[in-house]
């Protein structure tokens, strides 16, 4: 796996979406206000935080929190991607599954957590978390049917060395389970690359996410 890939995945939230259906279908499943077509994918700045303009996290994360982008086309598949899907991927994952598989992944190296879920005709088919909790000790949600993408998608990470033995690194299992898809790396890093299609969510996934999020940062 390229460091690329590793880097831009280290710490996102994205849907995995069948690209028989449209750009154009998502925005409008959604409801999505076209912000920007010209931004390229891997230096998107609804992605990063920035203490630039901001006197706090909350203030740097609110203005882009309700903000999504959705890349180029990927071998059959269109990602998602933004803030917003840490709080309400399980939201929009049902809304975008009546039309189609939904596929939802989540890594995040520095809170020691990745998570990867299924959705199909508004349900959840399968959902999967591992995290380390603030006592240090593995936590686990496991539900559903395991799908056959799981198998082996160890073979797709890379590996650490842990007591002089490499082992799979399996915070990146949900990029492993993408690539068992049929998605590869180089393909990627291509898309990466390329201009992405920025969106702005609707007023009310969009106060829905400002209310979530003022309520955590001010406990």
């Amino acid at each position: 796996m390229s460091e690329q890939v590793q880097e831009h995945f280290s710490s996102a939230d994205w849907l995995l979406i069948p690209a028989s259906v449209k750009r154009e279908e998502i925005a409008a499943t959604l409801e999505l206000t076209l912000l920007s077509e010209n931004e390229k994918w891997d230096s998107n700045p609804i992605l990063y935080t920035t203490y630039e303009n901001a006197n706090n996290y909350l203030d740097d994360l609110l203005p882009r929190a309700d903000k999504i982008l959705i890349s180029s086309f990927i071998s059959g598949y269109y990602i998602v991607e933004g803030e917003c899907l840490r709080y309400i991927y399980e939201t929009l994952s049902k809304r975008l599954s009546a039309k189609c598989g939904v596929y939802y992944f989540s890594i995040d190296l520095w809170e020691y957590s990745c998570a990867y879920g299924y959705y199909e005709q508004g349900d959840e088919k399968r959902f999967y978390r591992a995290e380390i909790d603030a006592t240090g000790n593995l936590q686990e949600e496991d539900r559903g049917r395991v799908l056959s993408c799981e198998n082996d998608a160890e073979c797709h990470i890379p590996k650490v060395s842990i007591e002089s033995e490499q082992v799979p690194d399996y915070w990146f299992l949900p990029l492993g389970i993408m690539f068992n898809l049929g998605i590869t790396d180089a393909e990627i890093r291509q898309a990466l690359d390329r201009a992405c299609s920025t969106y702005v969510l609707n007023a009310t996934d969009a106060e829905m996410i400002k209310n979530m999020l003022t309520a955590k940062f001010s406990l």
